[in-house]
């Protein structure tokens, strides 16, 4: 647990909200209580998960306070982070949900290209199945991926928005 034991400090997960902080704890809880117990798994999927649903609601919150949706999509159940972030969507549907150009015109192309790359391998492959493809994550891949959200979330706190992303 000692790996994780900074992010309870960070300004991001300071300012996420109690139900956004508590899925953070609970995937910290769990890769903690993995890590003490050398459980021996198949499959440590279940700990991204909570995290994966934090990531979902900061990116959502994050697109609606830079403006990059508004309010009727912000509130609307049919829009999709998956889809809002899709580097490869197809020019023909690159409508004012696709919010990935934005990012990478406003940010960097670095910014949008982690925010997609978090959302497919810590969320979109850990959460579905696909036939002929048993991903299956490892202890240490769970906490890579826990670590690799908790590093785009704060990405997003440095980029100010205006010229890029801010060094610490």
């Amino acid at each position: 647990m000692q790996r994780f034991g900074l992010i309870y400090t960070q300004s991001w997960y300071q300012q996420m909200n109690s139900w956004q902080k508590e899925l953070v704890r609970t995937s910290l809880e769990l890769y903690g209580r993995e890590e003490r117990m050398h459980s021996n798994f198949a499959d440590y999927a279940f700990i991204v998960f909570p995290m994966a649903k934090a990531y979902e609601g900061f990116l959502k919150e994050y697109f609606y306070k830079t403006g990059l949706i508004d309010k009727v999509m912000f509130e609307d159940k049919k829009f999709r982070i998956g889809r809002a972030l899709n580097p490869d969507m197809n020019p023909d549907r690159r409508d004012e949900q696709w919010v990935y150009g934005r990012i990478a015109e406003m940010c960097s192309p670095d910014v949008a290209r982690e925010f997609w790359d978090t959302w497919l391998t810590c969320r979109n492959q850990v959460f579905h199945y696909f036939p002929r493809n048993e991903r299956k994550l490892s202890l240490l891949d769970a906490a890579n991926s826990l670590e690799k959200i908790a590093n785009s979330i704060e990405l997003a706190y440095r980029c100010d928005w205006q010229g890029g992303v801010q060094q610490k």
